[in-house]
């Protein structure tokens, strides 16, 4: 599992606010920063190079996109979401991408076509090895999907909700298998693409959407620790 120095050795010292920013997202959506846990300012000032201000901004931005609570006593933390917030995200999910993933179709030109199948074949090369890197390219895979739709207004939206729904998504590739997942979702998708079928497009990413909720809720209910992170309860070492 990569720590947070991984991430803040990645960029030039001090690092940008933007890049700050980006850093600490990338962080908590990769469960590098975990649910519910307390955000140190001065500890992570420290590793990211840079004084408390432009920290304390950053988190101002992450609390504005729900990514951060702010918490009398103990201070900035990682949100953490509970089963039905969760069913509230994913019915957002059916709400805003289908209509985006569909409006991408007679958009996506060969190269762009040609960036996605290279992101499917890394992930099929990589299921079941690197679970957290297969995640990663999962991620990678449908926000550049996303992207080509040219929506930028119903990107931004999805995209807060996608980066809320993230850590606990990763869940998918303990429940289902990341080859299996890899396979049976993006290999149609990819032919519809091709065949610019904008309405099997809609049809498989809404099918994709709630077969992920669903797995999560059957785990969230028989888990049997309502209000806890599902992937806490799962995991005993996270990826």
């Amino acid at each position: 599992m990569p720590s947070i120095d991984s991430y803040a050795g990645g960029v030039a010292r001090p690092p940008r606010p933007d890049q700050l920013v980006d850093l600490l997202r990338r962080a908590i959506r990769e469960r590098v920063l975990l649910p519910g846990q307390p955000l140190n300012q001065d500890d992570l000032a420290r590793r990211f190079g840079v004084s408390r201000i432009p920290l304390r901004e950053a988190l101002r931005t992450l609390v504005g996109e729900g990514l951060v609570v702010m918490q009398s006593g103990t201070g900035a933390v990682v949100i953490e979401l509970h089963p039905e917030e969760l069913a509230e995200l994913f019915d957002l999910r059916l709400a805003l991408e289908p209509p985006l993933t569909a409006a991408a179709v007679g958009k996506v030109s060969p190269a762009a076509l040609g960036e996605l199948e290279s992101l499917v074949e890394q992930m099929d090369a990589g299921a079941g090895r690197d679970v957290g890197l297969w995640a990663t390219q999962h991620y990678a895979f449908h926000r550049r999907l996303l992207e080509l739709a040219g929506r930028r207004h119903s990107l931004r939206l999805l995209t807060q909700v996608l980066n809320l729904v993230e850590p606990y998504s990763r869940l998918h590739t303990t429940l289902v298998g990341a080859q299996q997942h890899s396979r049976s979702e993006h290999l149609p998708l990819l032919d519809a693409l091709r065949r610019a079928d904008a309405e099997e497009v809609r049809d498989l990413t809404v099918a994709s959407i709630a077969a992920a909720a669903a797995r999560l809720e059957a785990f969230s209910s028989s888990s049997g620790e309502a209000g806890r992170d599902p992937l806490s309860v799962l995991l005993d070492d996270p990826v």
